[in-house]
């Protein structure tokens, strides 16, 4: 059976490690275990060495003043299995969905070995399986193990927690420490023995032994305001050996996460909104993006992206589309789908909605030479020998050139243009969408100069409408934004290039200025038989006792197609 070296995907170097498979596999003992990162570290937590360390520390505690009580329980106390180290081979997405259904947190690479600083090995639930590989956690004694996944115990584990009745005590009503006690002897007899924070040497023993909950803020730079932004709704994870850790960041940039940990941990900020929507990196990423903040204090790690950060791409696109959702309540039009995947792209190109996982098939994108032809003329590059990636594992609905040179003003507003698209995606439905994409494909200019034609092709009142809607909304959005807003109409919307192509977007900003029609009302007139500027007009109508007005706003521009 062919195994990906996942690791090796990422072009991670590390050390060739061969270890015979153990028990409970289904596998021959001359596989190798994986291709691990670095040093192979010995397993503080295994049963065989937390017996070892409770040998040896009774044999130091001999002699101390301890309570009749406390001796009692620490010397009747048995080492025994609590929980497996295993590893799962996942062949395909129904596989991994099992065990993501089993609340398992996976890990690409093993959990016993040294890693680099900027490696974390978190596991992106939202990959698809296109190859079979191994996903490495911990599972309580009791999991019951899926029949059609291969799995292999690694090593039998003794793992503790505070009681939830008094936070005193742990396993089998042992002084929790005691327990600490215990994990720091079996750390130093492994060679994993790492000093506590700073902070807490400086209190009493009781004190630095305190266990606490990670916290810090996560904020993104602005170059219009100059200040450092909240970024909204991102997960930040934390592990340390067997133990994992989550929590979202909230309107602030603050976040503080479920778990509590004696010692430092690793930090990785997820790019997953608690909107539903993911920031992927590239149109040829495997998995969502994530950015990894290396080992830091379990109190917790403030991260701020700067321009030069590939994390200032992610988290501006983020905000945007936060915001995006956010002025859609306000403005009372509708949402896109709320699970969109977007791109984030740092390297080529402007913006586009192709909603690839929606239209992908026989009556979108047919062929990749129509998704070459597509996204040449939105002035997007796909590595032809990276195309397979793209079309069977990425499929984004929304792409956003977020270079960090253009500033945060630029991303804002190709966000909420593409934003807008998916907006009316969700109201149209593929087949409208798909009218669409072809038109581009057939008469775009290839050179990206003209994607949309002279507007003289079939179905070019589709797109005429689409990217008239798409520049006034995110005008709109943009003039809310960064507060652009003039009494005087004639100098309001200043930037907005009302004359853009044939499709002169600069109309619905003029019907915007009808009293009666509100934005809900234009976003209200887009149905899938608006395939036409003659029907987007007729349906205007109905929305005002203003017809002549909005006449004249048609008339204002003589390039109709």
């Amino acid at each position: 059976m062919m195994i990906r070296k996942f690791l090796g995907c990422m072009g991670l170097v590390g050390l060739m490690c061969f270890v015979s498979c153990r028990k409970d596999t289904g596998i021959t003992e001359s596989e190798p275990r994986s291709t691990i990162l670095g040093k192979q570290l010995e397993n503080p937590y295994s049963v065989e060495n937390m017996r070892k360390a409770y040998a040896s520390l009774k044999e130091k505690q001999e002699g101390q003043r301890v309570s009749y009580e406390a001796r009692l329980l620490r010397d009747s106390m048995d080492i025994q299995l609590t929980d497996y180290y295993v590893r799962f081979l996942i062949e395909n997405d129904e596989q991994r969905n099992l065990l993501l259904g089993d609340s398992l947190n996976l890990s690409t690479v093993p959990l016993d070995v040294e890693m680099d600083q900027d490696e974390n090995g978190f596991f992106d639930p939202d990959t698809d399986i296109d190859q079979a590989q191994w996903l490495y956690t911990s599972v309580p004694k009791e999991y019951s193990f899926h029949p059609h996944i291969t799995y292999e115990k690694l090593e039998d584990l003794f793992l503790f927690e505070e009681s939830e009745a008094d936070e005193r005590l742990g396993t089998n009503g042992v002084s929790m420490n005691f327990l600490y006690d215990l994990e720091d002897e079996a750390l130093l007899m492994t060679d994993n023995y790492e000093k506590v924070d700073d902070y807490d040497t400086q209190h009493t023993s009781n004190r630095r032994r305190r266990r606490v909950r990670p916290k810090g803020y996560i904020r993104v730079y602005n170059t219009q305001t100059r200040n450092l932004d909240p970024v909204v709704g991102v997960k930040v994870k934390t592990r340390r050996w067997f133990k994992w850790g989550k929590g979202w960041t909230n309107s602030q940039g603050y976040y503080r996460v479920n778990r509590s940990y004696r010692r430092s941990v690793r930090y990785t900020v997820v790019f997953k909104n608690t909107k539903g929507f993911k920031i992927w990196p590239s149109t040829v990423s495997v998995s969502s993006a994530r950015y990894k903040a290396g080992r830091h204090s379990k109190h917790g790690h403030n991260i701020n992206f700067h321009t030069h950060s590939k994390g200032w791409r992610w988290s501006t696109v983020n905000n945007a589309t936060v915001k995006y959702f956010d002025y859609c309540e306000q403005f009372g039009i509708g949402k896109p789908h709320s699970n969109l995947r977007i791109v984030a792209n740092g390297k080529s190109g402007g913006g586009a909605a192709p909603m690839a996982r929606r239209t992908w098939g026989w009556l979108g994108f047919r062929t990749n030479s129509d998704l070459i032809s597509f996204f040449s003329k939105m002035t997007i590059s796909i590595p032809l020998n990276k195309l397979w990636i793209f079309t069977r594992l990425v499929l984004p609905d929304v792409i956003v050139y977020a270079n960090s040179d253009q500033g945060t003003k630029h991303v804002f507003s190709v966000t909420f243009h593409e934003l807008g698209h998916a907006s009316h995606f969700r109201k149209v439905g593929s087949g409208y969408w798909v009218k669409y994409i072809n038109y581009i494909i057939t008469y775009g200019k290839i050179d990206g100069t003209n994607p949309y034609g002279d507007g003289s092709g079939y179905n070019s009142g589709i797109c005429g409408v689409g990217e008239m809607w798409g520049n006034y909304i995110s005008a709109l959005f943009f003039r809310e934004e960064f507060n652009l807003i003039s009494v005087d109409f004639n100098r309001d919307w200043w930037w907005f290039d009302e004359e853009e192509g044939w499709f002169n977007p600069g109309f619905l900003k003029f019907i915007h200025g009808i009293y009666d029609i509100s934005t809900a009302d234009i976003f209200s007139c887009l149905t899938k038989d608006t395939d036409t500027f003659e029907k987007l007009i007729t349906k205007l109508k109905t929305k005002t006792i203003h017809d002549e007005q909005v006449d004249q706003a048609f008339n204002r521009y003589t390039d109709w197609p």
